[in-house]
This record gives structure tokens, sequence and C-alpha cells, in this order.
């Protein structure tokens, strides 16, 4: 299927005026920039002064587009924003710190560019705007002509928070095959507090074991030697998807809810077990141990609700240590080369290998 490109030109339009989402006199201004999780990791094109005092924005996203700044007009001096070509994902936001100077009005336009798939396999290109007001006799407030096409809330005491959302109601499936879809929808929607995540498991079998070598070590003398050494293994859950680690802990815990309510009992992502273990060294050996953790392979499904987008994630797993199985060891032992009975330690010795943390 060719995919064409076609340009939406009727929402690109300069305000004057005309959908006005709300204005309220200058309220909580803050003296110097606060701070806020933006878009982007890129560093603020401008760093306000400390004495400065500012008004913050938020234009948050929870529809189902990716939003591209494409143009700032009219910046302040001053002003603390990150720079055309941020893009904000579905469960971002993007933050504008503008600069107030006392009774002056200071206006500036955010520019932001969306995509959107049409049913004859072309990409519509749309546009909307974002006017940031300050002024302290007229109102702090956001203009918008965005409501053309999204459902558009201001929210806060001083309106500085702009929620764009769908007009209509749609699920989006998302299968295992696209893992970094849904690694990345997972990472952006569920942590934002704006989105509602569930986990229902629908099938539990055996998962694959964990390996890790735990110990090593060799008997470079012409006497067996017997040995003790303690190892401590450190099974964690895996996942097809990669989570990052501001998500670990959320999506840990929608993992441990859908489990609870599917098998019963309590969950744990990780499992420790300390072990001593007695050895005899043969002459002139070398030896190494592995542990092989058991683990559960559950595997099902995620829902993602945001605004008026369902995204359904079909076939994620999740590989967690099985908490009543002990790891199982395996080791191997063979004769030292001659090259190893010339260069190593004339004695006998195993180490435990500390797992990475």
């Amino acid at each position: 299927m060719n995919t064409t490109k076609t340009t939406d030109n009727t929402t690109a339009r300069r305000l004057v005026g005309a959908g006005l989402v709300g204005a309220t006199v200058l309220g909580s201004i803050a003296i110097g920039v606060a701070t806020a999780a933006p878009a982007s990791a890129a560093t603020p094109v401008r760093a306000a002064a400390t004495a400065d005092v500012t008004r913050g924005f938020d234009i948050v996203n929870t529809t189902k587009h990716t939003l591209e700044l494409t143009g700032i007009g009219s910046p302040g001096e001053r002003d603390q924003y990150r720079p055309t070509g941020t893009k904000i994902l579905p469960g971002q936001s993007y933050r504008y710190e503008k600069v107030y100077y006392f009774a002056k009005r200071g206006e500036t336009t955010l520019t932001f560019n969306y995509s959107e798939a049409l049913a004859d396999g072309s990409i519509r290109i749309g546009a909307f705007e974002a006017t940031l007001v300050v002024d302290a006799f007229s109102g702090t407030n956001i203009r918008t002509d965005a409501g053309a096409t999204f459902t558009v809330e201001n929210q806060g005491i001083t309106a500085g928070r702009l929620i764009l959302s769908e007009k209509e109601f749609s699920t989006i499936s998302v299968p295992a095959s696209d893992a970094q879809r849904q690694a990345d929808l997972l990472n952006q929607t569920c942590i934002s507090g704006m989105a509602s995540c569930t986990f229902t498991p629908v099938t539990k079998v055996d998962g694959p074991d964990q390996r890790r070598l735990v110990a090593g070590g060799a008997n470079n003398t012409d006497t067996a030697r017997p040995e003790s050494f303690t190892t401590k293994v450190v099974a964690t859950t895996t996942s097809s998807v990669e989570t990052t680690g501001s998500a670990k802990l959320t999506i840990k815990g929608i993992l441990e809810a859908g489990l609870s309510h599917k098998y019963g009992g309590t969950w744990s992502d990780t499992k420790e077990t300390t072990k001593v273990h007695n050895y005899t060294m043969s002459p002139y050996s070398n030896y190494n141990m592995w542990s092989r953790s058991l683990t559960d392979r559950v595997t099902g499904d995620f829902t993602v609700t945001m605004g008026k987008t369902t995204w359904k994630l079909f076939g994620v797993h999740f590989d967690i240590p099985k908490k009543d199985a002990d790891p199982l060891y395996d080791s191997v032992a063979r004769p030292l080369t001659d090259q190893e009975k010339a260069n190593l330690p004339q004695v006998a010795e195993i180490k435990p290998i500390t797992p990475a943390d």
C-alpha cells in the first residue's frame, strides 16, 4: 500500500481572541523557575534568572498522537522552554515557564504538528496553536484552536494546564510482535498518572531457567583439598517488554495486582537464596559452579486507558522466579592446562562470584 501525505491547514492559524479557554487574574506565580517533568531531555533554550517572577504552563497530551513542537512565536527574553523539534508522546506534557514583567502583557504562541493515519492509507498532517498569556490586568490563560480537532480542557486556578484528548472513543491493538511499541506505551502512560493501566494474566507455565555463574576457582597443588564456600543467588523478573527505571515500580505493582487477582497469594519479582557448599577439589583442577533459578512464565494482556483512547497490549510475558523452588546447581571440573599450572598461584581456592546488582 502506498502511503501519501496530505496536509490539513484548516487548524493551522494564528488566534485573535477566538477559542478562549479561560481567563483569570494572575494568581499563584512563583519566584524562580518551577521544576517540571519535560517532554524532552534536551537542555532548556533559556534559563530564567532566579529573581524572575514566572508563570508555568503545561500542554498535556492524552491523545493517541505524538505532538511535535514546530514553532515558538514571541518567546520572552528569559523564558524557560524546550526547543522546537521536541516531541510530546501520549502521556507526556510540555512545560513552558514564562517570565512576568510588572504591568506588561506577555504572549507566546506555540505551534504543534501531529500526523494521523487515514482509512485510505494516506497520512494527514494537522496543526494547532496554543497562546500563553501572562497579564496582571486581563488575566493569565491559554488560548487555543486545538478544539477543532481535539477535546480541550483547561485546569488550574490560573488556567495554566491545557489537556488535549480525542473527540471520539477508540481502541488500538498492539500485538506481542511489536514489543518495542508495547514497552514505549507502558513507559509513557502508566507512570504519568493520567492513564489507567491493568494487567490480566491469561496463561502460566514453566519459564526458562535463569542461569548464572556463582563460584569458581582452582587447585594448583598436588593434593586434593576440601573447600567450603557460600553462594548468593538473586533471581529477578524479566519481561518481553523493557521498562525504564522510573516505570519499574509502577509496572511491578500492576503486574502483582493482576497475578494476585488471578491466582491468589502474594507475588514478588525477586528471590534471593544463600547456600553453603562443600566440595573436594582434585589436584591440579579447575572448578566452576552455575545456579539455575526456576521461573513461571505468565503471559497476559495490558489494558491502558487514557482520555478516550484505549490500548490493548496483547501477549506480554513475564518470567517470575518461583517463590517455593530453591535454585539448582551445576558444576564442572577439568584438569589444569600446563600454562595454567605455570601461571596460577600454588593454592587451592574457590571464590564465590558476587551477583551483579
